[in-house]
């Protein structure tokens, strides 16, 4: 049989041994001490102007791209008196 120490046998009726807290550093302060952390970018919120602009400039002029008739809705009737 090998020999393990971190193996051992302890009756149910005796309570048992509190393992000591290890004084390790948290993974934010071991980052921190080796200057592996960095910083976040500042990120600029775009305004609904700019994105509007930037949707327009990819859709190039709608205005011009086709003509739109409004006048195909006077053909219709809204009547139900047929």
């Amino acid at each position: 049989m090998t020999y393990n120490p971190s193996l051992r046998i302890i009756p149910r009726n005796q309570t048992a041994d509190v393992l000591p807290t290890q004084q390790e550093p948290s993974i934010l302060t071991w980052l921190e001490g080796t200057g592996r952390l960095k910083a976040r970018e500042v990120v600029v919120p775009v305004t609904a102007e700019e994105e509007s602009e930037e949707i327009d400039d990819l859709m190039g002029d709608s205005d011009k791209s086709f003509d739109v008739d409004d006048d195909d809705d006077d053909d219709l009737s809204l009547d139900d008196d047929d």
